[in-house]
């Protein structure tokens, strides 16, 4: 009997300081990455948007669920490591806005396999990047061994920020076309024919940006047209460019 007590007191003993030194550790407590707010006055330089870009590639933005930077075993997509001095902003937009219309293989293995993860529409739900994000995004993986293309200029600044999924005008549109002098290197037939494969995200990053693929004439100039058109002008005008590729697709 005296060995049962003593062996009872020593487990109580013994769990006793366990419980002890494991309250002493410090403890901290496993919550979800914070989300990170996107605050467009400060965004100064093409660092500021790359440095936000990244806050968001890890986190809002789930891009490292998937990709890494740099060799990962366990990465399920492709390695994004120099991928800015390799891909062009239109491409890179095209990969997280339609991940499907280009179809990746892992070529670290004979023959080549699909990776095994799907990337999802990152600019609609559940991940729903808005336009701000998208763009910072875009600076982040162009960062890593290219130059950052995008402007500080082209983020949307207040209110207009939610305006920008706004459906436009065409026929207003129309008029901001002929008041922007468009005419004079884009003709609308032209146009149709190189607006057909183009979705309205690709048309308004070609508004901002005259070498994002809708190239009619081999010096185009869109210097300016950010901060000449209002949010209305550019949620019009991208109404009326639709409505070319949508003529131009009916029978």
């Amino acid at each position: 009997m005296k060995n049962f007590f003593k062996v009872v007191l020593f487990v109580v003993g013994f769990l006793s300081l366990f419980t002890f030194i494991a309250n002493q550790i410090p403890q901290q407590a496993s919550l979800p990455p914070s989300i990170e707010n996107f605050n467009p006055s400060q965004i100064k330089s093409k660092d500021d948007l790359a440095r936000i870009g990244q806050k968001i590639f890890y986190g809002k933005g789930q891009c490292a669920l998937c990709h890494s930077i740099g060799h990962s075993a366990t990465a399920r997509c492709p390695n994004l490591q120099g991928a800015g001095g390799k891909l062009t902003r239109e491409f890179i937009y095209e990969s997280v806005t339609q991940p499907q219309a280009y179809t990746y293989m892992d070529y670290t293995y004979s023959p080549p396999k699909f990776f095994p993860a799907r990337m999802p529409v990152i600019n609609k739900p559940p991940i729903d990047l808005d336009p701000n994000e998208l763009l910072s995004v875009i600076s982040f993986i162009q960062s890593q061994g290219g130059e950052v293309t995008v402007e500080p200029s082209e983020i949307v600044v207040g209110d207009s920020a939610a305006s920008l999924g706004r459906a436009g005008d065409p026929a207003a549109g129309q008029k901001t076309f002929a008041r922007m002098n468009c005419a004079k290197c884009h003709s609308a037939d032209l146009l149709r024919a190189k607006l057909a494969n183009k979705d309205e995200g690709m048309i308004r990053l070609a508004i901002l940006d005259a070498n994002a693929g809708i190239k009619t004439d081999p010096k185009p100039v869109h210097k300016g047209f950010d901060q000449a058109l209002s949010v209305r002008d550019f949620n019009d005008l991208t109404a009326y460019l639709a409505g070319l590729k949508t003529a131009a697709a009916a029978p």
